[in-house]
């Protein structure tokens, strides 16, 4: 997904409805911060590896002991 045209409306959006209030100096660092992680978001979810095992997999069973 692209970064939406107008950054400043679209923290504002997500501000309010998560409620959370914020600073004018708070809201700038978020606009100018906000293309940067949403596209490191973006990048989380790969089409190509969908189905791949992940590297590490986590088995909750202790293993015995001798």
């Amino acid at each position: 997904m692209p970064v939406p045209d107008n950054v400043e409306a679209t923290v504002r959006a997500l501000l309010d409805v998560a409620g959370l209030p914020v600073s004018d100096e708070e809201f700038e660092s978020l606009v100018e911060a906000y293309p940067t992680l949403r596209e490191a978001t973006d990048r989380l979810y790969l089409e190509e590896v969908r189905y791949e095992e992940p590297a590490l997999i986590f088995t909750p069973v202790a293993p015995e002991r001798e």
